[in-house]
């Protein structure tokens, strides 16, 4: 027998989002509270090569698919089904930002990643 991840008083069908996002693509799942997984979706983003050696992604690109993934995930669901939502993201990767990216993300992929992102870092 399986059991719920969290309890459901209301008795309608809980579902919770799983989000991914890795190096080439947003993958997203949508399962419910035991753990059923009803539907998946992928949504691919490009990488930039500006250089040789180097390889970087566009922060915007990431939240477009994973909005436009989230809205093919649940198309076929009530919103308020929707009780949780958890994120995992790319090693090696972070991109803090409150309205608006202001560079190109390094990519782990680019073989230049450390050097160039300890520069960016300290602004030189």
């Amino acid at each position: 027998m399986r059991f719920p991840f969290f309890k459901n008083f209301g008795g309608e069908k809980m579902l919770y989002i799983g989000v991914d996002l890795g190096t080439s693509a947003v993958k997203l799942l949508l399962m419910d509270e035991m753990g059923t997984i009803e539907k998946i979706v992928s949504k691919e983003y490009p990488l930039y090569f500006p250089k040789p050696g180097w390889s970087e992604q566009n922060p915007e690109d990431w939240l477009a698919q994973t909005l436009e993934g989230i809205k093919e995930l649940t198309s076929g669901c009530e919103k308020d089904q929707v009780a949780g939502i958890g994120f995992g993201g790319q090693m090696h990767g972070l991109e803090e930002q409150e309205k608006q990216a202001i560079h190109a993300w390094c990519s782990a992929a680019r073989r230049r990643w450390r050097s160039s992102c300890v520069c960016w870092l300290w602004g030189d």
